[in-house]
């Protein structure tokens, strides 16, 4: 018997049903807390997060992965009060974000054992002082992959060799896949127990099924995203690495946010496209959070039917593949 982590404890892997591997209660950019324009409080994120977890329990989800890298607003706490009102199951991480946006200073120069004892410590002993054990690893690289970066996979995979947890990971721009299995693999994980992450933008669905067909799970979990690539393109890979006989590794999810600290824009935009983004940026705000999480079901899946993709198959790419990842 599989035992999956969650912020309530464990389960069994079998009781997932369906899951979305990658969407986020809150999310923060480091330093924002202290932006005196913000407005965010505690209280209107639970509410937000309560009422996304309820609509998404009506379209059958059962469990909502969060892995929201250490550095970037985790809080578990907040989590596992969202889990308790709601009923859904509720993920989380330990791992640290991108050295672009995150990967704190003092975390850039240590080694990967050092960093693998940080994250071993959270996934045996809990949180801080919280007692909530995570039931993922997150690994997030830029583009291109930095030395930091690097020594952080690393540790990632450490953990992994040691702890028996999967690996979700972040490409930006969808590029570093071969590279993240590639040291995976020199570092002992299991690539069976990783999904690569983030694969939406890109260009061919061949991408998706090297990576599926190297041992990995693959996701297109950015749906909505279209600031970041079209859902018709989306559809079109999903497709594709269906028909390509690699369905049984595919993960779909969102990466969108109940809530977001930031008060402004966390993204610097060059003075001659602030006429463009100030029109924009209602557009871009509602697909980073805004919206319903439901958007995947009420908006993305009727593409996919009409591609052809059944319902039977979609509900199976939620179900059964995510129980697969976590289970073994």
């Amino acid at each position: 018997m599989a035992f999956v982590q969650t912020v309530l404890g464990p389960i069994d892997a079998a009781e997932l049903g369906q899951t979305l591997m990658h969407e986020h209660i809150l999310f923060s950019y480091p330093g924002d807390e202290l932006d005196p324009t913000g407005t965010w409080t505690r209280a209107d994120a639970l509410a937000v997060a309560t009422e996304r977890m309820e609509q998404l329990k009506e379209h059958g989800v059962k469990t909502f992965v969060d892995p929201c890298a250490i550095e970037m607003g985790r809080d578990p706490e907040l989590m596992a009060e969202v889990s308790q009102r709601t009923g859904m199951q509720i993920v989380c991480a330990t791992g640290f974000y991108k050295e672009e946006a995150g990967l704190p200073y003092y975390w850039r120069v240590r080694s990967a054992e050092e960093v693998a004892e940080l994250y071993l410590l959270e996934i045996e002993k809990g949180i801080g002082s919280t007692g909530i054990r995570p039931g993922i690893i997150k690994f997030a690289s830029s583009d291109p992959i930095t030395e930091p970066e690097r020594t952080v996979m690393a540790a990632a995979a450490i953990a992994a060799r040691e702890s028996g947890l999967p690996i979700i990971t972040h490409c930006e721009n969808s590029i570093g896949a071969e590279v993240q299995q590639e040291v995976f693999t020199e570092n002992g994980a299991d690539l069976a127990r990783t999904m690569i992450g983030h694969q939406d933008q890109a260009e061919k669905a061949q991408q998706l099924i090297d990576i599926a067909a190297r041992g990995s799970f693959v996701a297109v979990d950015r749906i909505g995203l279209e600031i970041l690539s079209p859902d018709d393109h989306r559809v079109e890979m999903i497709k594709a690495v269906l028909d390509a006989g690699a369905g049984d590794r595919l993960c779909l999810s969102q990466d969108h946010i109940c809530s977001l600290r930031s008060p402004r824009f966390p993204f610097e935009i060059p003075e001659h496209l602030q006429s463009v983004a100030e029109q924009l940026l209602p557009l871009v705000l509602d697909q980073m959070y805004r919206r319903p999480h439901t958007f995947i079901f009420t908006d993305f899946l009727p593409k996919l039917e009409a591609a052809g993709v059944a319902r039977a198959t979609f509900d199976a790419i939620l179900t059964d593949n995510p129980r697969r990842l976590f289970g073994g």
